[in-house]
């Protein structure tokens, strides 16, 4: 092509069209218009929790309503959730290894793979609790066994009270309804209420403590207190690499309150997945008034101090007043239900202090907290998002 020919060609490109020009005239008054129009649009509700809104309608429950706030300081609204240079209170003191090291495995998937927006929590202050320590719950001071047995224990006799009974190396098999254990010393021992066909539905676990015995601990090892139909009631687990199951929903729902749960890792130790509070095949489980902490070493991590999920068969969950410590995420729950009071030790989680499907709860209340290492008290700070899936 000739310079003359490129020149012309060059000066078409220079020039637009007449029906261009119109276009751009157009597109230019088009977004004039709105971007006049847009401050009086109205923005669109956001989904989830919102301040003052309710949730869906769910019945009250008598028991959990105001537990923790009346003559109790209520702390200032808390700040949007930001790093805070306070390390978190241990706690307990423990003859264990700390908590989670500093490198954790690679973590468990926690946005929706929906890609929807993660729920917003209700805008609510933070209440200090006096949370149960491995001191104030359990066997009372001074305590001695009126009988001791080594092995197995089954009840099959509705209505038995069992109490002041040190039992050690041995599984508790409740085969009856209504069976009482109180101020039962359980070493290296279990309670068991589910086999087979049968249900010891009605059982009351109270003022009793649960520790490992002089053997090795496993990851293998099966949780202390199972499974379904039961309550446990001011009680100490402390030591052992699991804690409670909730399961058998054929038997019954499960309420644990005033207790303190402490999971460390086992002695042997090659694919741990501890929890404090597991549910699985569980029907509805109650939490209140309860401190459950999750030990972890830097080659030995369990699941979660608490683990209600989605995906294993459980059914809803209630709680208020649940202080956690440790673990992946401190608390994973996906269930329907309500959520009150939950408080989350600063900066003891590994990956984030919750993993939730938020869309199934109709309330939610978190805060962080530090905790008092000999009064076990908490003084609340920000509040936590409800975030997460929830498996």
């Amino acid at each position: 092509m000739s310079d003359g020919g490129s020149g012309a060609t060059m000066e078409r490109m220079r020039t637009p069209s007449p029906r261009r020009v119109l276009r751009w005239a157009v597109g230019a008054l088009a977004a004039t218009v709105l971007a006049t129009l847009a401050p009086v649009l109205p923005e669109p509700a956001p989904s989830g929790f919102v301040s003052g809104a309710p949730g869906p309608s769910t019945p009250p429950d008598p028991f959990v309503s105001g537990l923790f706030t009346t003559g109790r300081p209520t702390a200032s609204p808390s700040a949007s959730m930001s790093p805070s240079p306070s390390p978190a209170a241990s706690g307990e003191p423990s003859g264990t290894p700390s908590a989670g090291p500093s490198v954790r495995p690679s973590p468990e998937p926690s946005d929706d793979p929906s890609g929807r927006p993660s729920e917003e929590p209700v805008r609510t202050s933070g209440t200090p609790i006096t949370f149960p320590t491995s001191k104030s719950a359990g066997l009372p001071a001074g305590w001695t066994p009126k009988q001791t047995r080594t092995g197995d224990l089954w009840i099959r006799k509705n209505g038995t009270v069992v109490q002041d009974l040190r039992i050690t190396n041995g599984v508790i098999h409740v085969a009856a309804k209504n069976v009482t254990l109180r101020r039962v010393h359980a070493v290296g021992s279990q309670v068991v209420n589910a086999g087979g066909d049968a249900c010891g539905t009605g059982l009351l676990i109270e003022s009793s403590t649960f520790v490992a015995g002089s053997g090795q601990t496993r990851d293998t090892d099966v949780p202390v207190v199972g499974d379904g139909g039961l309550t446990v009631r001011d009680v100490v687990i402390d030591g052992v690499p699991e804690g409670i199951r909730v399961g058998a929903k054929q038997c019954g729902d499960v309420v644990v309150e005033s207790s303190f749960v402490r999971i460390v890792p086992p002695d042997v130790c090659d694919d741990w997945h501890g929890d404090g509070v597991q549910g699985y095949g569980g029907g509805t489980v109650t939490v209140r008034h309860t401190r459950i902490i999750m030990r972890e070493t830097a080659d030995c991590y369990g699941t979660a101090p608490f683990f209600y999920p989605s995906g294993q068969g459980n059914t809803a969950l209630t709680v208020d007043g649940l202080l956690v410590e440790g673990g992946g995420y401190a608390f994973r729950a996906g269930t329907p239900g309500t959520v009150r009071n939950l408080q989350v030790v600063r900066d003891s989680w590994g990956y984030g202090p919750v993993d939730v499907a938020c869309s199934a709860l109709s309330h939610w209340q978190a805060h962080v907290v530090t905790v008092s290492s000999s009064t076990g008290r908490t003084t609340p700070a920000e509040e936590i998002r409800c975030t997460g899936v929830g498996n």
